[in-house]
């Protein structure tokens, strides 16, 4: 693929992105009408717990339409289920599609962490932990900082991969997927993002949006400093990815294991060797200090 002057794709070329003032007026709306509707729904829970169980109902919902795996497909559908206990009233459980409905129109065009941005307007983050996410424009600057030459590796390998060891509620990634859609590449094609998060509710976050802005990937609830891994999930971009391009890291693996077969041939080498040398120690009557057996290196 050679880069052109416009590399706009063709969805971009026909409807254009919406300008940053348009974006913003759309974004209000959409929080407003998220607001609306958690404030709707079961008024003996605090906006806290609706938002966190719309979180977990979305992306278990989400999670489970994606996963290859029928042991996770089921393990969510039980998590699922949990939630959707905790309501007495079951129409509020129905008004939760409405709320995913919004967050996927709002996040349709990119361009805003809107659940980060909906989680700062219900005053549900927790300060005490740590909880402040970065604005979504300071997060465009650092992707279009960071991918100054994308394009080029695109057109070279066919995609580019990128890995957030601190997702948040996945205004990063979210960035990056407009830069590499700016430039006329798609985010599930293009594109294959690791994004790993340790708290599981903010995981949730960054999934559903991660999963809705059409990324490739996977999202990992675990410890990018321990390398604990806690839940897994690829997102319905993922096989799309996979079908263009297959295993995005199939050139490292299999560079890796041609590294450790050469490096279990040279150990084999030195076995023989050192077997050798000890078949002919003590046939001559000579003194052969240690040190030029060989035995220690």
């Amino acid at each position: 693929m050679a880069a052109t002057a416009d590399k706009r794709g063709p969805a971009q070329r026909k409807y254009g992105h919406p300008r940053p003032a348009r974006v913003k007026r759309m974004s209000e709306g959409h929080i407003k009408a998220f607001t609306k509707a958690i404030d709707s729904i079961d008024r003996s829970k605090s906006r806290r717990e609706i938002f966190g169980d719309f979180c977990e109902l979305a992306y278990c919902a989400l999670a489970k339409a994606a996963s290859p795996s029928e042991q996770q497909r089921e393990a969510l559908e039980r998590q699922y289920m949990e939630v959707v206990a905790r309501y007495r009233n079951k129409d509020d459980i129905r008004r939760m599609p409405e709320l995913l409905g919004i967050t996927i129109e709002a996040l349709n065009h990119g361009g805003i962490d809107f659940l980060g941005s909906v989680a700062g307007e219900l005053e549900v983050l927790d300060a005490k932990l740590g909880q402040f996410f970065t604005p979504y424009d300071i997060s465009r600057c650092m992707a279009e900082l960071t991918l100054s030459d994308v394009a080029k590796t695109i057109d070279e390998q066919g995609f580019v991969t990128v890995q957030e060891p601190a997702a948040g509620a996945g205004s990063m990634v979210i960035a990056v997927a407009d830069v590499v859609e700016n430039l006329g590449y798609s985010p599930d094609t293009h594109l294959w993002v690791e994004a790993i998060e340790l708290s599981r509710a903010t995981f949730h976050m960054a999934y559903i949006q991660i999963n809705a802005r059409g990324v490739a990937g996977k999202v990992i609830n675990g410890n990018a400093l321990t390398l604990e891994n806690f839940t897994t999930s690829l997102t319905a971009g993922a096989s799309v990815f996979y079908a263009a391009n297959g295993d995005p890291f199939a050139k490292q693996r299999a560079a890796a294991r041609e590294q450790a077969e050469a490096e279990e041939m040279r150990n084999a080498e030195r076995q023989a060797e050192r077997a050798k040398r000890l078949q002919t120690l003590g046939k001559n009557n000579d003194y052969v200090p240690a040190t030029q057996l060989g035995l220690f290196d």
